[in-house]
């Protein structure tokens, strides 16, 4: 007996109800959010990183830790070595993780955005409904809802 295969939406149905407010932090919001005081943000957008369930993916953690390595951000302690997670983990910021579904339809959404992070977690909000706090227009073409 074969094992039964379960599309995408039947997967994604299978996601925890989430409280009301909880969203999907980008790495631009972090970065604004942390080090530069939120300039720039609305105040929905410094309001959801400061209250509620708060999500970041690995990718999300990889993307900035990676252009801290690289010298791409500005001189900020969490962001400059490995104590980033611990950073994340002391503000109450909760992990989410990737699975297979969300790495499978982040592969297939149309080309509107073509950075591989970003597509993650664009994949994941529409797995899971979170709105991303982010000020990538781009992402407003796959119907995802977003604050900023």
């Amino acid at each position: 007996m074969s094992p039964t295969r379960k599309g995408f939406a039947e997967a994604a149905a299978g996601w925890p109800a989430y409280p009301p407010g909880a969203c999907l932090a980008d790495a631009c919001a972090l970065i604004v959010f942390h080090a530069l005081a939120g300039a720039g943000m609305s105040a929905a957008g410094r309001a959801g990183m400061q209250g509620g369930e708060v999500y970041v993916i690995a990718e999300t953690v990889w993307e900035i830790t990676r252009k801290a390595a690289d010298g791409r951000l500005p001189p900020f302690a969490p962001f400059d070595d490995l104590g980033f997670p611990a950073f994340l983990r002391e503000r109450g910021y909760k992990p989410l993780a990737v699975d297979w579904d969300i790495a499978a339809r982040a592969a297939t959404l149309p080309p509107h955005h073509r950075d591989p992070m970003d597509r993650m977690l664009i994949a994941t909000s529409i797995a899971t409904g979170l709105p991303i706090i982010t000020n990538d227009a781009a992402f407003a073409a796959y119907g995802v809802r977003l604050v900023w």
